[in-house]
């Protein structure tokens, strides 16, 4: 069984800033059990509003410590997660992924301390 963290710092597209998103519900589909493959809604503590999001997207609570210790180094061809901390070369620092957008290559919204928001690409 996959259970996803929490509480999230997510990019909420009504406040358009990095706000804490809690987690509201699953959604598992014809009664099957909870997994990667369910989604997952939370809402945007500042407006409430919700967004929902694919288990195969979000960090699973069991390794947010191990994770979040040393942030990965940002490859584009690597899979990453709404939580994941991650070291980009260019920037020089890391940056929490706060969103994604579905497509291919999928996108991943970072938010970096001295950089700001940006856009990566991830899967490619």
């Amino acid at each position: 069984m996959f259970i996803p963290v929490e509480t999230l710092e997510l990019f909420c597209r009504f406040c358009e800033k990095v706000t804490t998103g809690q987690l509201d519900r699953s959604i598992a589909g014809n009664g099957r059990t909870i997994d990667r493959n369910s989604t997952f809604e939370y809402y945007c503590t500042k407006c409430f509003k919700t967004a929902c999001f694919s288990g195969n997207d979000l960090l699973e609570q069991l390794k947010t410590a191990a994770t979040n210790k040393q942030p990965r180094e940002y490859a584009p061809h690597e899979h990453y997660y709404i939580g994941e901390r991650i070291y980009h070369k260019k920037f020089k620092e890391a940056g929490l992924i706060v969103n994604k957008d579905s497509g291919t290559p999928s996108r991943l919204l970072v938010l970096f301390n001295k950089a700001g928001l940006k856009k990566l690409v991830q899967d490619m």
